[in-house]
């Protein structure tokens, strides 16, 4: 015959409730998931200044920011990166610092206000997706890293 504890209610299962909840305590974590999100946002900007760049009368500063997008979205640690080298930070800081560079290329190479328009408008779409998204989006985990 097995023998049963009595049931447990009130103030017993609180203490009970602590006690297993000290016992099996894991600490919470953020952790950084959709990082593969933020790479197809920026897959989408590299490939769109890409295609302006083919059409643009002087596309090399086009051309050059977009491979530079590109090659830190492929190069970051996520599911849609060919290879997995950098760490979410550094993949932020590298964003913000090409948003910059697009921003300041804009302003001082010659180019034609179409091309201008669509750099600095691709600069700001990076500089936010690397400000607000860089290191992906952060939820509460409970798994151990």
């Amino acid at each position: 015959m097995l023998h049963t504890e009595p049931p447990v209610d009130g103030p017993d299962l609180l203490v009970r409730a602590i006690n297993i909840s000290a016992a099996y305590s894991v600490p919470m974590k953020q952790r950084a998931k959709g990082m593969w999100l933020v790479q197809l946002f920026e897959y989408a900007i590299g490939f769109a200044l890409a295609m302006s760049a083919a059409n643009s009368v002087s596309p090399a500063a086009l051309a050059v920011v977009a491979v530079a997008i590109i090659v830190n979205a492929s190069l970051s640690d996520g599911f849609l990166s060919a290879f997995q080298v950098l760490r979410p930070r550094t993949h932020r800081v590298i964003g913000i610092g090409i948003a910059v560079s697009a921003l300041v290329i804009a302003v001082v190479v010659p180019l034609e206000l179409t091309s201008r328009l669509t750099l600095v408008i691709a600069a700001l779409t990076q500089g936010f997706v690397s400000v607000r998204f860089g290191h992906g989006f952060r939820t509460t985990s409970t798994r151990p890293k």
